[in-house]
């Protein structure tokens, strides 16, 4: 008898194979078996959605995680480092100046998804204000480091 390949049974075996490659594929692109280490909620302003967090381990955690999802990452720091940084008002403008987000922020990390373009980010908090603008361009990532000066965050 000769053996028979796959190919002697047309299609299915192809659609077969692709059905269960979804389904062992999809959860782990999900992140599928793993807790989130800290409930960090997704806000939306002008169709974009946004997060942030970072305040202790949990959350920095949770933010490394789900960092994927966002291709604008804005990090506050103080005296160089981002440990307590929060309350940070973000303003985020598009290429006509018009506000798209205006929030506050729940910790040194702040990400955002926006279609392409270009970008202008204010940070502000205790007066000390942070300007970055940049160029959103296909499927990249941007992360921006925001500093601040001594007591400038809470």
């Amino acid at each position: 008898m000769k053996p028979t390949s796959l190919a002697h049974f047309g299609r299915v075996p192809a659609v077969l194979v692709c059905t269960l490659a979804s389904l062992l594929v999809a959860p782990l692109a999900a992140g599928a078996g793993h807790e989130p280490f800290a409930d960090i909620k997704v806000h939306k302003q002008s169709g974009i959605p946004y997060v942030s967090g970072g305040k202790d381990e949990a959350e920095r955690k949770e933010m490394q995680r789900i960092a994927n999802k966002y291709p604008m990452q804005l990090m506050f720091t103080q005296d160089g480092k981002p440990d307590g940084v929060s309350g940070v008002k973000v303003t985020v403008k598009d290429m006509k100046g018009d506000h798209v987000i205006e929030a506050v922020s729940d910790g040194p990390f702040f990400y955002f998804n926006p279609p392409s373009g270009r970008w202008t980010m204010d940070a502000e908090v205790e007066g000390q204000t942070v300007s970055r603008t940049v160029d959103l361009i296909g499927r990249r990532y941007i992360v921006l480091e925001f500093h601040f000066k001594g007591e400038g965050a809470q």
